[in-house]
């Protein structure tokens, strides 16, 4: 092994680490989406997370990819099949930001679950990493008002600071509450929901109705447990009204030492806040949410990076459309911010852009985004994908899987110490589900071993 291929594999995982990722597609969403559950493996054979770094921790002098010997090995394998399935992608070197290959790149497609990068850096850039999400419980007079606050996966039982998932348990929201109203010697509360933080963007007239006969999302709320589903693990379903079950949990829990009764549910003005919990820090929820592809969350974030920036949440797709328009993505045009919509628009080239912009920000935030994606072999949606020596840990990306549509998006290094940004699309017009992985993952792995010099 030579030092150029020892340098890249040291590297390989820290930088890798470093920026968000996205994919694009073209798909109808009347049909399921087709992404795995996230998948894990034991801690101990996990590969340990290195320190983010910065672009400029690269060496300067590691060889670029000769362009043209990239493209020819690139376009061997992205030609177009005999069933009619079609590629568009691009190659770009982060640190000079040149594009070492392209495939009708500035071409839109359907992101589906790979838009949930652009909403991750969205969520990120405007509200920060170290954010946390309060849900709180205010008292006025003989009313206890339970109001949301954009936390979406409470638990039900005490707090549990280890996972973002329970990370704010209900069982010590309502003990909480409980001490306090024993101080002030209430004994009876009326119980009112306050879940008008994303007033009635519940639904999305861009989704087709079977998403949520097919167990692909449910309304949403700003408040919910398990990210609106029934249950902790990402296969229950997802509940018809999450805030409501969140409020039975509480009151259930409250209920052990006062008596609750239901009352209104809707904005509720005035009351004197008495208890709070807060969510995981926010860089922590959206990395769970690549990890296990959730929509649920991916609408949360959209609803509050648009009201972040004074916009109704319905119009959460337009405003994250106009983050990712900040970060060099141009002619997108998004619908929601979980890739559900089919109207969804974004091409190869603007995923590229945004990626490359993440990974080149001050914000150490959105250079941290890829350490949220999973990584090739190991975990998540990649977990049973690049498995093979060449590329086992040494890629992170974000899948995308639906019917006629399959895409990924990510970073590698090359075999010479060089960062890529990738984005591949495949299209069959036919609608198999999810065409072609394993060209793209041929695609990928020709990538992250070239050394691509004429």
């Amino acid at each position: 092994m030579n030092t150029a291929a020892r340098r890249a594999i040291t590297l390989g995982v820290a930088i890798v680490a470093m920026v968000a990722v996205i994919v694009a597609m073209l798909l109808a969403p009347r049909f399921f989406t087709g992404e795995p559950e996230a998948s894990y493996i034991p801690a101990s054979a996990q590969l340990a997370e290195a320190s983010p770094v910065a672009v400029q921790d690269l060496d300067p002098n590691a060889a670029q990819p000769d362009p043209a010997v990239l493209t020819a090995s690139l376009d061997a394998i992205l030609a177009d099949k005999s069933d009619k399935t079609s590629f568009n992608a691009q190659v770009v070197d982060v640190a000079t930001g040149n594009v070492l290959y392209d495939r009708n790149s500035e071409i839109n497609g359907t992101p589906a679950s790979s838009l949930k990068v652009v909403t991750a850096i969205a969520a990120l850039d405007a509200l920060g990493g170290d954010t946390q999400l309060s849900t709180s419980v205010l008292l006025d007079g003989g009313t206890l008002v339970l109001r949301g606050g954009g936390d979406v996966l409470l638990g039900d039982r005490e707090s549990d600071p280890t996972h973002p998932k329970g990370y704010a348990g209900l069982a010590t929201l309502a003990k909480q509450a409980a001490d306090e109203l024993d101080k002030r010697g209430i004994e009876e509360v009326e119980l009112w929901l306050d879940d008008s933080l994303f007033g009635d963007a519940r639904n999305n007239p861009a989704w087709d109705k079977s998403l949520f006969t097919s167990n692909n999302i449910g309304e949403v709320y700003p408040i919910a447990h398990y990210a609106g589903r029934a249950g902790e693990s990402t296969s229950t379903a997802y509940q018809s009204d999450a805030a409501q079950q969140v409020r039975k949990v509480f009151a259930k829990a409250l209920a052990e030492r006062v008596k609750v009764t239901e009352g209104g549910r809707g904005p509720y003005a005035g009351g004197q806040q008495i208890t709070e919990v807060k969510s995981a820090p926010l860089r922590d929820v959206i990395k769970h949410m690549l990890l296990v592809s959730d929509n649920y969350i991916a609408e949360t974030m959209g609803r509050l990076v648009a009201l972040n920036r004074q916009m109704p949440a319905e119009q959460a797709g337009a405003a994250v459309a106009a983050v990712a328009q900040e970060h060099g993505a141009s002619d997108l045009a998004l619908f929601d911010t979980s890739g559900l919509a089919a109207k969804n628009k974004i091409s190869p080239a603007s995923l590229t852009a945004v990626l490359r912009s993440a990974a080149t920000s001050k914000k150490p935030e959105l250079r941290e985004v890829v350490y949220s994606l999973p990584v090739a072999g190991y975990n998540g949606t990649l977990m049973n994908r690049l498995g093979g020596s060449e590329t086992l840990g040494l890629v992170r990306a974000k899948t995308g899987s639906l019917t006629g549509v399959a895409t990924l998006t990510g970073m590698t290094m090359t075999e010479d110490g060089r960062l890529l940004a990738f984005s591949i699309f495949a299209n069959q017009p036919n609608g198999t589900l999810a065409p072609h992985k394993p060209t793209i993952d041929s695609a990928v792995t020709a990538i992250r071993g070239c050394g691509c010099r004429a």
